[in-house]
């Protein structure tokens, strides 16, 4: 078939898809260079392009093709914290850049003004089919992701009852078998065994209590991120480290990015309590300009965090990156051996979370 008879020709499909490349660019838009997320849309634009041609020859548009580039789109979106308004500022580009060219090779061929209304509505509905499974992909994506932040969310208690409360019970029970062992020949030795057995008991008590406390309110809905972060450090960090606070802003942040912030924030001082040996440990929190800058500094031992992530250890870490990625922000850790541990959050665009 001849160049002249084909709706679109190769040649006019490449000027055209080189054309709405360059649009993202000349726009900003940071699609524009994902290699990956690129090569996506140029092979949406191809696609959308196909379905204008088949609606202008009369035949049904093949629909398997679209739905599965366009929820692939949507999940690869997702996983990168491309936030959606970048989305939808491409379908709008292409359909800006795509309909000039579908409206003058309509006129070119002859075609009256039925044809052309034609044309540009079969343009419209492919864009916007592409936008809706690209959407539904998109939210079933970070949908799982929630699920799976609940999930490490009910582990990190079900170990802190067997780290913790399980333990001290343990050896609440322990000492009491061993004052059974002593009450008959070693009085006070079985009366010290009570004692210690008390004090393990409370131990065990004001973990289920502080565990209760958490899964029963949102820390940050009473006093803000800054009074749940000074509590957390307050009970739940050694008087032996020095802990140092300092948060601006926060009166800024929508509730579910405080939430989310402070689950990942509480986590970072967890593992340095548990893991760094380490005498001091700085918190710091600024809101500006609607951004979030957070970072989490102590002076242990650091530690290897390629190691960390492959093993079980990389767990929390895992479940951190993937909170920050739900509210399209980053998360960088920098470790090094006796020098300490620094992970830095930001989070960009709060605007889009009100």
């Amino acid at each position: 078939m001849a160049d002249e008879d084909v709706m679109f020709p190769a040649a006019l499909r490449r000027a055209t898809v080189r054309s709405f490349r360059d649009s993202l660019r000349a726009a900003g838009n940071r699609l524009a260079d994902i290699p990956d997320a690129a090569a996506q849309l140029l092979r949406q634009a191809e696609s959308v392009l196909d379905d204008v041609e088949t609606a202008l020859a009369g035949a049904p548009a093949p629909a398997s093709e679209a739905e599965r580039l366009s929820a692939e789109i949507g999940a690869s979106r997702a996983s990168r914290g491309v936030h959606p308004i970048e989305s939808a500022h491409a379908a709008v580009t292409m359909y800006r850049v795509l309909l000039p060219v579908v409206l003058d090779r309509t006129r070119a061929r002859g075609e009256g003004e039925t044809a052309l209304l034609t044309a540009a509505g079969a343009l419209h509905e492919s864009i916007m089919l592409r936008v809706g499974i690209g959407a539904v992909s998109y939210a079933s994506f970070l949908l799982e992701k929630v699920n799976q932040s609940h999930r490490d969310e009910r582990r990190r208690i079900g170990r802190e009852l067997h780290d913790r409360a399980a333990h001290s019970v343990g050896v609440a029970l322990q000492d009491l078998e061993l004052h059974d062992v002593y009450a008959g020949s070693d009085p006070a030795r079985a009366a010290a065994r009570i004692g210690t057995a008390r004090t393990a008991m409370r131990e065990a008590l004001d973990s289920i209590r502080g565990l209760a406390r958490e899964l029963r309110e949102s820390a940050v809905e009473i006093g803000g991120l800054a009074k749940a972060l000074g509590d957390y450090l307050a009970t739940r960090v050694p008087p032996a480290i020095h802990t140092t606070l300092a948060v601006t802003g926060d009166e800024h942040l929508p509730d579910e990015v405080c939430e989310e912030l402070y689950i990942v924030l509480r986590e970072a001082i967890r593992n340095a309590v548990l893991h760094s040996g380490a005498r001091t440990l700085e918190v710091t929190v600024t809101v500006a300009d609607a951004e979030v800058h957070a970072t989490v500094r102590d002076d242990g031992r650091g530690f290897d965090l390629a190691a960390a992530l492959a093993a079980r250890a990389g767990v929390g870490l895992s479940s951190m990156r993937e909170r920050l990625e739900l509210l399209g922000g980053t998360f960088k850790i920098v470790a090094e051996a006796d020098r300490g541990t620094v992970i830095s959050i930001a989070v960009t665009h709060l605007g889009a979370h009100r």
